[in-house]
């Protein structure tokens, strides 16, 4: 006799964690009415449930998360382009250019900057990142590269993702009965106190039904495995719980089909409950940095 097999929810991005729990609860729900030893521990899953809902919608209609996303990707933007100026120049060897790049490419191989990473997270390594760009032989650098503007703008950027992260942290303190992270803790420790008691009652009194949902939803931790933690994990993303720098706005992705669509989301390209490193991450990326 099987049984449904744990898996690392803390690993998942908010808008991925909200739809594969979702997708449980939908095909849990029928099952579940009509055994009365579980009804009280559905119901417990449920409430945590429709309370995780309610604490994601407030996060995502936050205006200040609207903003840190668009900051973020500015900064993101700024990054990339001067990353790739500098690998240019570097590749083409011509001088005075290629020593600058490589300067600057040295800074940038120190702090392997992941846009994708949690927003605290890669706030603060690019505070780090910038500072030495602010001497006066780097200054002499970038200006070589025509990457002057580019620096200015994304620390200018980075300053404003920070503010504005501190801003949402004030307003979320006043909304702190549904505070996301706590929301979602709810959920999975309810989420496991059923699952338990599921895989309990399929062994002491199997059923086809209960055979067959036990089958069903150890194959879709299978492939949450395989396709969905495995991404998180290659691309460095270090939720713990909290949210990936992808934006604390992922997406309510709604299962279909057979599977759990816990893909992208509309969430903010630098991950995380939020982007958040050291401190809240954005919730809802796809890939759900911050």
């Amino acid at each position: 006799m099987g049984k449904i097999p744990n898996f690392q929810k803390t690993k998942l991005r908010y808008g991925a964690h909200f739809a594969v729990m979702s997708a449980f609860d939908e095909r849990v729900a029928p099952l579940c009415e009509q055994e009365p030893l579980l009804s009280t521990w559905y119901a417990a899953f449920k409430s945590a449930l429709t309370h995780l809902d309610t604490a994601v919608k407030i996060a995502r209609s936050s205006d200040y998360s609207k903003l840190i996303m668009k900051e973020d990707t500015k900064r993101d933007r700024l990054y990339s382009n001067g990353k790739m100026t500098a690998e240019m120049w570097s590749e083409l060897g011509i001088e005075p250019q290629a020593t600058a790049a490589r300067a600057v490419l040295h800074e940038i191989n120190i702090y392997k900057i992941d846009t994708k990473a949690q927003y605290d997270q890669q706030t603060g390594l690019m505070i780090n990142f910038l500072q030495p760009f602010e001497s006066a032989e780097m200054q002499t650098q970038l200006t070589t590269l025509g990457l002057t503007a580019v620096f200015t703008q994304m620390k200018a950027a980075n300053e404003e993702v920070r503010r504005l992260l501190a801003l949402r942290g004030n307003e979320r303190a006043e909304n702190a009965a549904y505070d996301l992270k706590s929301a979602r803790q709810a959920t999975d420790e309810a989420y496991e106190n059923l699952v338990e008691r599921i895989n309990a009652i399929a062994l002491i009194n199997p059923s086809e039904s209960w055979n067959t949902f036990i089958a069903q939803w150890s194959a879709e931790i299978a492939r949450i495995k395989q396709q969905i933690l495995s991404q998180t994990t290659q691309t460095g993303d270090d939720e713990g719980g909290t949210t990936p720098s992808g934006g604390d706005d992922g997406g309510n992705e709604t299962p279909t089909g057979g599977g759990t669509d816990t893909g992208g989301g509309d969430t903010p390209p630098s991950g995380g409950d939020d982007n958040t490193g050291g401190g809240d991450p954005p919730p809802f990326s796809g890939t759900d940095q911050n």
